[in-house]
């Protein structure tokens, strides 16, 4: 066994043993790679990534081109690094799933679907008469801090759905979590558009990362 191999080895039995607990972000990266890389030291390639992107989020949140830009990244370590945050929104929802009625699964719903997104997204979640999720639809996806939303097509996800409520979200990928001029006016667009079809505007929230924004709780609905 070469040292490379070994160390690779050891690496996982650490994770094994003790999970991520005491890891640097380049021993993460580089126990990662070694999933994608076969016979090779991927230490250097994991400084490469932490110098190239400023940290570990930033890695994650990368697109696979912008990966593959990095000297050794090839097609199939890209694929497994930008695989990671759709997973952890996958459990985000999950978690939410089980208590997603309510204001507080609305919002832990939301970030999930919004969790390092570096564009805007906006989505909209469809709501039974008692007040759980039927589905979570994206509406529109735009460059980061620009997005087009577009009432019909609300209108017409909801009443796909049956919806008897719904709940608005969207992300401040480079900003906070405070609300536009336009999210505001957009929000009472959609209650006058939706309110003769019967149904209910239950809250819009804003993600930006950690922090989220409900219309709800500030009065704006």
């Amino acid at each position: 066994m070469s040292d490379h191999e070994g160390h690779r080895e050891r690496l996982r039995q650490r994770f094994l043993q003790a999970g991520l607990s005491g890891f640097a972000p380049h021993e993460a990266l580089e126990l990662l790679l070694t999933f994608a890389i076969a016979r090779k030291d991927v230490k250097p390639l994991a400084y490469d990534l932490l110098r190239h992107f400023g940290n570990f989020n930033r890695v994650l949140e990368a697109s696979a081109k912008d990966l593959q830009q990095v000297k050794g990244i090839g097609e199939s370590a890209a694929t497994l690094i930008t695989l990671l945050l759709p997973l952890f929104r996958a459990y985000r929802q999950g978690q939410a799933r089980e208590n997603d009625a309510g204001q507080e699964g609305y919002i832990k719903r939301c970030q999930a679907l919004l969790m390092g997104e570096k564009v805007e997204r906006f989505y909209v979640l469809s709501l039974d008469p008692k007040g759980k999720v039927i589905t979570s639809s994206l509406i529109s996806s735009g460059d980061e801090g620009e997005t087009a939303v577009y009432p019909r097509l609300i209108a017409g996800e909801l009443l796909r759905n049956h919806a008897a409520g719904c709940v608005l979200a969207h992300n401040h990928p480079s900003g906070t979590a405070q609300p536009s001029r336009a999210d505001i006016e957009l929000t009472r667009a959609l209650k006058g558009i939706l309110a003769p079809l019967n149904i209910q505007i239950v809250d819009h929230i804003i993600a930006a990362g950690d922090a989220a924004f409900s219309f709800l709780s500030e009065g704006l609905l």
